[in-house]
Order: structure tokens, then sequence, then C-alpha cells
């Protein structure tokens, strides 16, 4: 064998022994580079996985959190809305009820008025509506014979025509408030202030025939009927305004539908 054979041979023998070495390296050196792959890229990658279904759980979280308020809103809301719309409609009708009721007062007061003209016309008789009630207020001349506490046939016959006026008004039942008013003591004649000395007596008295002849002679029940005398007083005035009959008078009030009137 010349040395040419032999370097052939040294060098197979050391390319062999070579290549077996890169192999038994070549698994140990893929296991690094897949380590340094996974190291590099597929921890990062699993970590922001993770990372984002986390964010995602949180995100829905927060939007049934969201969802829930905002239903509890609506619901706020719509009770809100409820309550206004309902508080809406109450002042409607209240303020309905309130136009409804003006005009029904004045449509009565024109009822009593067109009944009673001709006396009102002469001075004689004042109508009023107020605070619930209807009113009739009766000069003492129109009621009454000069000088006395009975009733004239011509009161007699006025009265049958209030009382009957008041209680259409009234609902037909209701009851009726006969109120008497003497004047000051200075306008009352002599021979009552003889009769009777003070004006409480006075009014007392007229009171009282008015409301008896009220029950006798313009069959009104006395059931429905009360009397009072305010002597000089005139508890009505207000709700008669500005009149022409003079303080002496007789006062006849009745309690409106619906209404609840002070006491007079």
């Amino acid at each position: 064998m010349n040395i040419a054979d032999e370097a052939i041979g040294a060098g197979n023998s050391a390319g062999s022994s070579s290549f077996r070495r890169w192999m038994r390296v070549m698994p140990a050196l893929l296991l690094v580079a897949a380590a340094a792959f996974v190291a590099a890229y597929y921890v990062p990658l699993h970590r922001a996985h993770v990372l984002l279904l986390e964010e995602q759980r949180k995100s829905n979280q927060r939007g049934k959190e969201l969802e829930q308020t905002l239903s509890q809103v609506r619901g706020e809301l719509q009770a809100k809305t409820a309550q206004i719309e309902k508080s809406e409609a109450e002042r409607q009708q209240t303020e309905a009820a309130k136009k409804s009721g003006i005009d029904r007062v004045e449509q009565l007061k024109a009822e009593l008025a067109g009944k009673l003209d001709k006396h009102v016309k002469k001075g004689v008789a004042a109508v009023a509506v107020a605070e619930g009630q209807a009113f009739v207020a009766l000069s003492e001349s129109a009621v009454f014979l000069p000088n006395t506490v009975d009733v004239s046939p011509q009161g007699q016959a006025l009265l049958c025509q209030v009382s009957g006026a008041l209680s259409a008004s009234g609902g037909g039942q209701a009851p009726l408030r006969v109120g008497a008013v003497s004047g000051p003591p200075a306008s009352v004649p002599a021979p009552l202030q003889a009769a009777y000395p003070t004006p409480w007596e006075l009014s007392a008295v007229r009171a009282a025939t008015v409301t008896q002849t009220l029950q006798d002679k313009c069959s009104v029940a006395g059931a429905r009927l009360s009397a009072v005398g305010h002597a000089e007083h005139d508890p009505a005035a207000a709700a008669l305004g500005e009149t022409k009959l003079p303080p002496g008078r007789v006062e006849i009030s009745v309690a409106l539908p619906g209404a609840s009137p002070a006491a007079k």
C-alpha cells in the first residue's frame, strides 16, 4: 500500500469519525434549537394568549355589569317617566276639574240670578256662589212685615221661590242654612228694640221664624233646615261682595254637590 492509499484511508476514517460526532451532536443541537424556539416564540405567545383570554373575561364581565347597570337605569327612567306622566295627567285632570268647577259655579250663579232676576233688579235680593255654597241674601223689608218679626205674604212667596231655586242648585235634598243679620242697633226700629233688646235676640228670632216658614209654608223638610242669628255681624258679606241690600237681611245658603263648605 502506498502513501496515497494510506492518506485516503486516513481521510475516510477521519471523515467517518467527524460524521459520527456530528450525528451525535445533531440531536442536542436540535433540542437546543427547539428549546430556543419555545423560549423565544411559544412562551411569549402563550402568555399573550393567556393575557388576552383574561382581558376578554374581564371585558365580558364589565359588559355584563354595564348591561345590568343600563337595564337598571332604563327601569328607573321608565319609572320616572311613568311618574311624570301620571303627575302631568293628574295636573291636567285637576285643572280640568277646577275649570269645570268654575264654569259650574258661574252657571249656578247665573241660574239663581235668572230665577230671582225680578227681585235682584228691585234691590231686595242678591246672589252669590263661593266656597262651595250658593247664597241668596234678602232684604228684611222683603221678608218681614214692618217693625215685626212676622213673615209677610210676599215674603212667604219669596222664601218659597228662593228655597226652590237653592234646592235645585244643591241637588234637591241638600240642607238649607238660614242666617239672619239684624244690622247695627241704630238701624233697628224702636218697636223691635223694645221687644228684642239685643241684636242677638232679634236675629235669632228672625232666623227661627224664616226657618219655620220654610218648613210650614214651603214644604221644606225640617231635617234639612238649620237657623242661626248673627246679630249685626255678617259672615257671608265677603261672599256676597258689594250689594245694595240694607244691613238687616236674611241669608239662605246651600252646599253645592261634591263640596265641603266651611260653616258660615
